[in-house]
This record gives structure tokens, sequence and C-alpha cells, in this order.
């Protein structure tokens, strides 16, 4: 025998949102080597903030602790 108990569950789905220092979404973009950039991650729709966002280059984890923060 199997019980089965009606309910409802709400899921909220991360909306992420990579932005320029100029506020613009930033998009596929080409930069020149040696340039520096400013994006800033805006998470929203989330019961919860974090604390932190990790950013990848690729499979290396960026510092941005450092004066450049940077990918080199």
């Amino acid at each position: 025998m199997c019980a089965h108990k009606n309910g409802s569950m709400s899921v909220s789905v991360p909306k992420v949102e990579i932005v320029d220092e100029h506020g613009a979404t930033a998009g596929d973009k080409f930069y020149k080597a040696g340039s520096t950039i400013e994006l800033k991650c805006v998470v929203s729709n989330i019961p919860q903030p974090t604390g932190y966002v990790t950013w990848r280059h690729g499979s290396r984890t960026l510092n941005y602790d450092t004066t450049r923060g940077g990918i080199r």
C-alpha cells in the first residue's frame, strides 16, 4: 500500500546577470590585452543572499583581492 499526500512546493530559480562598469549587461565583448575591465555579478530571486561569488576563467578561480584582481 502506498500513501500519497497532496501538497505544493515552491522553487526559486536564481537570476544571474553580469554587468559592466556602466551597469549594462555584459555580453560577448572583446577587450585589448592588458586592459582593465570591471564586471559585477548581480544575483536576484534568491530566498537568502549569499556572502560571496566565485569568479572563474576556464578552470582557474580568479583572485579579486589583489590590486588588479586579474587574469593573465
